[in-house]
């Protein structure tokens, strides 16, 4: 997926109390471990140079208290912390991407006990609403799973007198999935444009039985392809469309999906389906896999890659994307409320809920940026 700029949207892209996890504690220990070591094993040797040369040891230095500039905390998160503010009162109207609907969910109650005084709603319609919305004054944060699109921008900076901005909440990516029962593991693009596509642009015939991919299997050669899919207002479609099948139509027989969780259930339950949909419901992290997620191109000719977490933070994996949400800034109305939602998302809170979640969270620097730039 692009971005407006026309790079893939990663985690490094930037805005122009929960304790860390043990595991995120256990690999700052193991990484400062041997600077610590280091550290002493340099200050017994200026000891005994110091002993050596007149016969008085060197005292030993005071252990760095927190108040030392020069003080590691090993205990430290390294996502921003969110400070609250209770006397910040009013209601933060969401519209937009279903993907991003779970996690603004997903944080609700902890959000809630920090700022009793904000009330967050939340209408999850596809991303294709969110940019409409904003424009008319319907909502104060638009989420969407792709990004918006240049025209998108141009209509609400007109209809809104302001220009607008985005934060990254996490990242994503479409994952292809076919039943357990489906031997297939990898597809290369121009096959997925002629099981998906009307228009096939990639060339090639359609796709209508497993044998048009070259599946030789028994039991499959002859079984039909069955589509599931996502609606035409959501961002997995959008991308799909864009990156698989150039920018041409989806087939007539895809049966469109209004959330990921109806592909998957639709896909398990047929041995001859395929689809597309978010990989956070594809790949077993927040519970087990009813489907299974093929290696597809990264580009034609390309070698095969896997939804993997590597693979979509380093934008190898094709159909990566990031989560993200827009909104207006305007300093004629400035928005507090809504502010201080964006910040809780990206400190170590939000990120640990989104982490939890099993969604995949943002890299620390990457908060940070965005963090900083909401101040």
């Amino acid at each position: 997926m692009k971005s407006t700029d026309g790079r893939k949207p990663t985690d490094g892209d930037a805005f122009g109390p929960h304790r860390p996890s043990e595991t995120r504690r256990d690999a700052l220990r193991m990484l400062l471990a041997p600077i610590i070591v280091g550290g002493l094993g340099a200050f017994g040797a200026a000891a005994a140079r110091a002993v050596a040369q007149d016969g008085t040891p060197s005292p030993e230095p005071a252990e760095p208290t927190r108040t030392d500039p020069a003080f590691i905390d090993p205990e430290a998160s390294p996502y921003p912390t969110f400070i609250a503010d209770p006397a910040v009162k009013g209601t933060v109207r969401c519209v937009g991407s279903s993907a991003v609907a779970l996690l603004l969910n997903a944080i609700r109650g902890d959000f809630r006990d920090a700022q009793p005084a904000i009330e967050l709603e939340v209408v999850s319609s596809g991303s294709g609403s969110a940019p409409k919305a904003l424009a008319a004054g319907e909502s104060d944060l638009a989420p969407m799973s792709r990004a918006m699109r240049d025209s998108e921008i141009a209509a609400i900076e007109k209809a809104r007198g302001a220009p607008v901005r985005f934060v990254d909440l996490a990242l994503d990516a479409i994952a292809i999935c076919v039943n357990r029962q489906n031997p297939v593991e990898r597809m290369t693009l121009r096959d997925l444009d002629r099981v998906f596509g009307r228009e096939r642009k990639r060339g090639g015939g359609p796709a209508v039985i497993w044998g048009d991919v070259g599946m030789r299997a028994a039991g499959f050669s002859s079984r039909s392809i069955v589509l599931f899919g996502m609606g035409p207002g959501t961002g997995s479609n959008g991308i799909v469309r864009e990156t698989i099948l150039l920018g041409g139509e989806f087939r007539t027989s895809v049966k469109e999906e209004p959330v990921s969780s109806s592909v998957v259930q639709g896909v398990a339950t047929e041995p001859g389906a395929i689809g597309y949909c978010s990989a956070y419901f594809t790949s077993g992290r927040a519970r087990p896999a009813r489907v299974r997620e093929l290696e597809i191109e990264s580009e034609p000719g390309g070698a095969f890659v896997a939804p993997t977490d590597e693979a979509i933070r380093s934008g190898r994996y094709p159909l990566a994307r990031a989560l993200r949400i827009y909104f207006v800034d305007d300093p004629k109305r400035p928005a507090p409320a809504v502010r201080l939602l964006l910040r809780f998302l990206l400190s170590e809170d939000g990120q640990t809920l989104i982490g939890e979640l099993g969604q995949r969270t943002l890299a620390p620097e990457a908060a940070h940026r965005f963090f900083d730039a909401l101040k």
